[in-house]
């Protein structure tokens, strides 16, 4: 992530809401103990304004231990947090119990930014009706509120689930595992779980923890202690947030990454194609197509076709959601179609050889384009292949050439100065091409040719901005296309 995030929960330990499940409903706090947890949290906004710029925090939400909405203090300091110019969002998760117009002038009057507001609200059957809930979001939403709903999955509750969701009109309604459920789904269930929540999926999965994925992310206690997340035990390295003057390296003893809060903070990319750039918020960003390069992204080992259970997870959310997914890739159509055979089904064509074969697949309606190479290369390369050791692999289309590699053995790397020295040895006109590495392999396409442009031609067939895309890639060659695709961050780069 460009920016951090930061997770805070107080000592607030109290709910007005009565769930029968519900430990915090059964525990009311005296008022001093209501006072504590005010001062420790504008403790704690004094200490995070005075950090937030030099520890390039981008994100924060508030994730407490019962309900912190019906309280004056938390509208006040959410909106002096949404003043801060280098913080993109401020969020709370709540029951959504609170009085809308109460807190909008509470928290407009403060100088707060609705645009920069998130939430994460909280359905609870036994204490408000689908109807009053729904509304209460879509009041909100109009004010310029960004947020979520969701629920527990108990599996007595499915049709009032899908009540629900006809009733947001189009916010996301997520739905969280039960825990406590002794036994798995029905496949009748999980049909209607993943119907309602298209990313149910991903909650159904057993992820290794991996505290190299948790950079840029950090969970403070109302007395200072820090976490890597919710779920991490506390920091041996550092005592507390007023004591740190930049972002600590992760910790974590954990085994796995139980609970959306643990595995939605990662910083792998599936994560940031389906929910942002902060996507512990919960919402998602819904883009209009995302494009994925193959090696090192979708497939992470060399010559391997095994794709993780968090990227296929996301590719079937993504395509629950009808967003049309595209290769992004420098291979040719057929390896690459090989390559992934076991996704292959989710994809609508893509980019290829590294931009010069273009693929839309409408239906059975296929539309392509090639960016053609002239063949006086193919053989003015070939009388080059024994002084330098390469093979000519001619790509085509029927009769149309669109890409060259010159193929080493794998022992043989080629490095920029043997590229550029084979290159000085031909007299064709070089403008035409481009040509680039990939370890034993230089590959020469078209100068028209390369992934960026392939997103922009299947944008304009799309009638879409590339703006409104996603992408993810991990080398050189994604650079443009990354670029292009405004809020889309890479994978780790090769």
């Amino acid at each position: 992530m460009d920016r951090h995030m930061i997770l805070y929960r107080g000592s607030l330990k109290s709910c007005n809401y009565h769930c029968s499940y519900c430990p915090f409903s059964k525990h009311p706090m005296s008022a001093r103990a209501l006072e504590k947890d005010r001062e420790q949290w504008f403790s704690f906004i004094r200490s995070f304004q005075e950090k937030a710029e030099r520890m390039q925090i981008g994100a924060l939400m508030v994730v407490p231990y019962g309900e912190a909405m019906i309280h004056r203090w938390y509208w006040e300091g959410l909106a002096q947090l949404s003043t801060l110019a280098q913080l993109d969002a401020v969020g709370i998760q709540t029951n959504l119990s609170f009085s809308v117009t109460d807190f909008m002038n509470c928290y407009v009057g403060a100088g707060g930014v609705p645009a920069k507001l998130r939430l994460w609200a909280t359905f609870h059957p036994e204490m408000t009706t689908v109807s009053d809930f729904a509304a209460k979001c879509k009041r909100l939403r109009e004010k310029g509120i960004q947020l979520c709903a969701g629920s527990v999955g108990v599996p007595e509750n499915l049709d009032l689930l899908r009540q629900l969701k006809r009733g947001l009109d189009g916010i996301y309604l997520w739905v969280n595992k039960m825990d406590g459920l002794r036994r798995a789904y029905t496949q009748d269930e999980l049909e209607v779980l993943m119907e309602i929540d298209p990313y149910f999926e991903r909650e159904l999965m057993l992820l290794s923890a991996n505290a190299a994925m948790c950079q840029g992310r950090l969970f403070v206690e109302a007395d200072g202690k820090l976490h890597t997340c919710n779920i991490s035990s506390v920091m041996r390295q550092h005592t507390s947030f007023e004591s740190i003057e930049n972002f600590p390296p992760p910790e974590c003893s954990r085994t796995q990454c139980s609970c959306y809060l643990a595995y939605g903070g990662r910083t792998d990319f599936m994560n940031q194609i389906l929910f942002g750039p902060y996507p512990l918020f919960r919402i998602p960003r819904r883009p209009k197509a995302v494009f994925l390069d193959i090696e090192g992204t979708l497939l992470p080992e060399a010559e391997s076709d095994a794709v993780s259970d968090g990227v296929m997870a996301g590719l079937n959310a993504l395509a629950r959601e009808a967003i049309p997914l595209f290769f992004a890739t420098t291979l040719p159509y057929e390896k690459a179609v090989k390559r992934c055979r076991k996704i292959r089904h989710l994809f609508a064509g893509g980019i290829f050889a590294g931009g010069a074969h273009l693929v839309l697949e409408e239906g059975l309606d296929v539309r392509e384009y090639f960016y053609e190479l002239e063949d006086t290369w193919v053989t003015a390369l070939s009388v080059l292949e024994k002084k330098f050791a390469f093979r000519v692999l001619a790509y085509r289309h029927r009769d149309t050439l669109y890409k060259i590699t010159l193929l080493r053995p794998k022992h043989r790397p080629w490095d920029r100065q043997q590229a550029e020295t084979v290159m000085n040895c031909l007299t064709l006109d070089k403008t035409k091409i481009r040509y680039f590495i990939e370890k034993n392999c230089l590959q020469i396409v078209s100068w028209e040719a390369d992934k960026r442009g392939g997103v922009e031609k299947l944008c304009s067939w799309l009638g879409i901005s590339p703006k409104d895309t996603a992408a993810a890639g991990d080398s050189d060659e994604d650079e443009g296309m990354l670029a292009l695709c405004e809020r889309c961050h890479p994978t780790q780069r090769k």
